[in-house]
């Protein structure tokens, strides 16, 4: 009698312990699904001129979707108009990284080394007229293209 409680609430403790790991996973479609929601976020509010929510949406949405090119390239532009140019070229290398054909990602960073933004040391120098033009851009053809 005793072992088969002790069977029995191991087995309830097994049952509960996995449970609780699969509470906090999701599938692949539904972290897609919310990447997506989050990467539509964060280009509306880069067209807004929001970086600070932009940022917010598009890193929330390259945690969920790590391999796709377009959120990285979207959050070096909001990094770029933010004023944190070394940042925003780690950001577009990493999706020229991830998708070799990106020539958006590709143009973004040539404009960018081509700027005066990574000369200094720190994340906060920017050429705002240079970052709105790439911005302006950048969302015209992803809106173009229909991504």
């Amino acid at each position: 009698m005793i072992v088969k409680s002790s069977v029995r609430a191991a087995m309830a403790v097994a049952v509960i312990s996995v449970g609780v790991m699969q509470a906090g996973c999701e599938s692949t479609p539904v972290r897609a699904f919310r990447g997506a929601r989050h990467y539509a976020a964060g280009t509306e509010a880069l067209q807004r001129n929001d970086d600070a929510l932009a940022i917010a949406e598009l890193e929330r949405a390259a945690v969920l979707v790590p391999h796709a090119s377009e959120i990285q390239n979207h959050l070096g532009i909001a990094y770029w108009s933010d004023g944190r140019p070394h940042s925003a070229q780690a950001a577009f290398e990493q999706a020229i990284e991830l998708d070799c054909d990106n020539d958006v990602a590709r143009a973004n960073l040539a404009q960018l080394m081509r700027s005066d933004d990574l000369q200094g040391d720190a994340d906060s120098d920017t050429n705002s007229d240079t970052v709105v033009a790439a911005k302006v851009e950048d969302t015209n053809r992803v809106n173009e293209n229909g991504e």
